[in-house]
């Protein structure tokens, strides 16, 4: 019976110590790179002590199901930017994407894929500014739609050639985002956005 005590007095200081010096239950701050890659879309310079992890709940996960996590960024005591890590299933896989938001003017301040597995000669360009660039500036407010050759709203995205599902992928990561802005920052309904691409055979399924 002693035994069994110690035994048991044990194995819970061993849950409280990993709790509380490695945080085995949640990460705590953000890792340096992608800080770094977050200073960059934003064009700020914060520590990881500006950058406040939120949770999500259960609710808005499921509506938004590409979601990974959500920081805000205090850059100063006024202005305040939002970032997402975002994980949409493409043609092969997931792309993991970070996508960073204006909190002052509500808009993609700019996205950068951290991981991708898709086709190669394809895939490879989803890290070029030509089309990252095409996601900056683009407000909250209206879910960003794919375009096959010109972009005629300002909501439209122009797709990579021969690279359908993999381009709707990654808006469908960055409109997860923008939903859970809208829901959780600006305290307005948006619609679900889709984990996987709709309508179109993948390798991924």
């Amino acid at each position: 019976m002693l035994k069994r005590a110690i035994a048991y007095i044990v194995l819970v200081a061993i849950i409280i110590g990993c709790w509380g010096t490695t945080g085995c239950s949640r990460e705590k701050t953000i890792p340096k790179q992608q800080l770094a890659i977050l200073n960059q879309l934003l064009s700020t310079s914060v520590s990881d002590k500006q950058v406040e992890i939120i949770e999500i709940q259960d609710e808005t996960a499921q509506k938004f199901p590409a979601i990974d996590k959500m920081f805000k960024v205090v850059a100063d005591e006024e202005q305040e930017n939002y970032v997402f890590l975002v994980s949409p299933v493409g043609y092969r896989a997931p792309i993991n994407i970070m996508v960073a938001i204006d909190g002052e003017k509500d808009e993609i301040a700019g996205i950068k894929v951290l991981q991708q597995d898709e086709t190669p000669g394809w895939g490879e360009w989803l890290a070029e500014t030509w089309f990252t660039d095409r996601f900056k500036g683009k407000s909250v407010d209206i879910y960003l739609e794919r375009a096959v050759l010109e972009a005629k709203a300002p909501n439209e995205i122009i797709q990579i050639t021969s690279a359908t599902v993999t381009t709707q992928a990654v808006l469908n990561g960055v409109n997860a985002a923008m939903g859970a802005y809208k829901e959780l920052v600006l305290g307005s309904e948006a619609e679900a956005v889709p984990l996987n691409v709709e309508g179109f055979i993948t390798e991924s399924e």
